[in-house]
């Protein structure tokens, strides 16, 4: 009896789907009818009911065995570290990207400062008189990096942005811890050693982000856990995220993708230093004709020696008593040209990867000094086209990770923001200004831009273009149906005024004309419904 009331509960179902997809299906709605689409289909808001079936990293790896996911990397925190004390040209790039982003640690006000603002995430919404309040507030809780009545005694904003960049340019991880109040919502955060921070190990090969409450990192001091967070409490940001499992969530910093050229780099330093310390191509001989007793000869090399040598006893002059002596050029200036070479390319592959100009660390390569020609960028252009590439990303990163985990949890309807990295000088946008007004805005709209009231009797509403100008006067004219603005000179012939009345009654009749058409157009279109109706 239960099966056949089954299957007469399905029949009913299936028939109610087709009786549904007859009337309300494809043929049911009138063709380019978005509205009833969008009604149909709107955006999916329910979660979804399973987990991903995908592994995100190797549940077999042994270094799960602690209680958190160590870095699997050939290179530890601390070698990682050493590349960049070691090699001046890393440090340099690193250093220059770190003052780069230190100079928007500062709210903006004005437009041709670099800095920063906290702004709706509405674009098209006017903020209100509380919601500017907020703002300002909210800027100067930022510049003191959490809610204190001594910001004297605290890291300000521009201290807390060094350190995280620095640590994110030299391990691809920034870490920094966000303290609640009682409300649970940020109140003050701080910037954390990324060395010391790993990922939690978790049970499943997949973390639900509504697990707020789960371990998901930890701090390690020598190898010990010694504290743990959710979520909530500690932002873990990557900008180079993998979707390899052996790599446990961590990215792949630009140091381990240039373990060759920094290798070499520092072999190349080393090689030039050893030339003072070890350096064994003698400069010159000095040679003793005739017979020298060697207890002589001895005392003078020691003597010699005394008195003249290198750094750390390098570059000795040989001594000896020889009747012919034969030199042998083992340096020669082409290879001079080749190491001086292989340095240009390794400093310039390790700008690259870092995505930065070797200009802005100050190695200037090509035709240095000189004017550049039609097809060459100027140094401007390519210090500005090398922050597009390396120091905008940088900073949309920053954006993101510092909305997500102090701005958006104390309020979802304003955003952080770094501005001021494209703003035009006062002189370009002067000069800006004047196309605009010349071409689609007027000079009453312009001057709102800068809060600046309208032009009185209406002298402001005009676009400063000469064909605008004589359009503007000619309709007018038609439209009054008298002379065109202006007076005719005294000595000006009476064909020419005639030829100016010509061109007012054509221009008078030219508009006429295209009121027919639309008119035209109109019956048309309504004689089209109503036989559309009919059928």
């Amino acid at each position: 009896m239960a099966f056949f009331e089954d299957m007469l509960g399905l029949v009913h179902d299936w028939t109610g789907r087709l009786i549904k997809a007859e009337t309300e299906g494809p043929e049911a709605t009138p063709k380019g009818s978005q509205a009833d689409s969008a009604a149909s289909n709107p955006v999916p808001t329910e979660k979804a009911q399973t987990d991903p079936k995908a592994l995100f990293w190797d549940p077999f790896a042994i270094i799960e065995q602690l209680g958190y996911k160590d870095r699997p990397s050939v290179l530890t925190y601390g070698t990682l570290k050493a590349m960049v004390y070691r090699q001046p040209v890393i440090q340099a790039v690193i250093n220059t990207r770190v003052q780069q982003v230190a100079s928007f640690a500062q709210p903006q006000h004005d437009r041709y400062q670099l800095g920063f603002r906290l702004k709706l995430r509405e674009q098209n919404k006017e903020p209100t008189k509380a919601e500017r309040d907020w703002m300002t507030q909210m800027e100067m809780l930022m510049l003191r990096t959490g809610v204190t009545d001594n910001p004297r005694g605290r890291n300000d904003f521009e201290t807390f942005l060094r350190k995280v960049t620095w640590d994110s340019l030299v391990y691809d991880q920034m870490c920094f811890e966000v303290v609640p109040n009682r409300r649970g919502t940020p109140a003050e955060w701080y910037a954390v050693d990324a060395a010391t921070i790993r990922i939690a190990d978790a049970a499943s090969t997949f973390v639900d982000e509504d697990a707020t409450k789960l371990t998901r990192y930890t701090q390690i001091y020598d190898g010990m856990v010694i504290a743990e967070y959710n979520q909530d409490e500690l932002c873990f940001g990557v900008r180079n995220p993998r979707t390899d499992i052996r790599l446990f969530g961590y990215g792949v910093s630009e140091l381990e993708m240039l373990i060759n050229v920094v290798t070499s780099l520092l072999w190349a330093f080393e090689y030039n230093q050893k030339a003072f310390s070890q350096g064994s191509a003698a400069k010159g001989i000095i040679n003793f004709k005739g017979t020298v007793p060697e207890k002589q000869l001895q005392a003078f090399r020691r003597h010699w020696y005394q008195l003249i040598s290198g750094v750390e006893n390098a570059w000795k002059t040989p001594i000896t008593a020889a009747d012919e002596l034969q030199w042998i050029n083992l340096q020669q200036t082409s290879r001079d040209m080749e190491f001086n070479a292989w340095m240009d390319f390794l400093i310039k592959v390790a700008c690259s990867m870092y995505q930065m100009d070797p200009l802005e660390v100050n190695f200037k390569y090509g035709n240095a000094g000189q004017k550049s020609g039609l097809q060459e960028a100027s140094n401007k252009e390519k210090i500005t086209e090398s922050k597009e590439r390396g120091l905008r990303p940088l900073l949309r990163f920053l954006e993101r990770n510092i909305n997500q985990s102090i701005i958006w949890p104390i309020n979802e309807n304003f955003e952080f923001d770094f501005v001021g990295l494209d703003a035009l000088t006062r002189d370009e946008i002067a000069n800006l200004n004047q196309k605009r007004v010349k071409t689609f805005l007027t000079v009453d709209e312009l001057r709102a831009e800068d809060d600046l009231p309208p032009l009185p009797d209406g002298k402001g509403e005009v676009i400063l273009d000469p064909t605008w100008l004589q359009y503007a006067q000619m309709k007018e004219g038609a439209m009054m149906g008298g002379e065109p603005q202006g007076e005719m000179g005294e000595g000006e012939p009476e064909e020419e005024e005639g030829q100016g009345n010509k061109k007012q009654i054509d221009f008078a009749q030219l508009m006429a004309e295209m009121e027919d058409e639309e008119e035209e157009e109109e019956e048309e279109a309504e004689k089209s419904m109503k036989w559309v109706i009919n059928l």
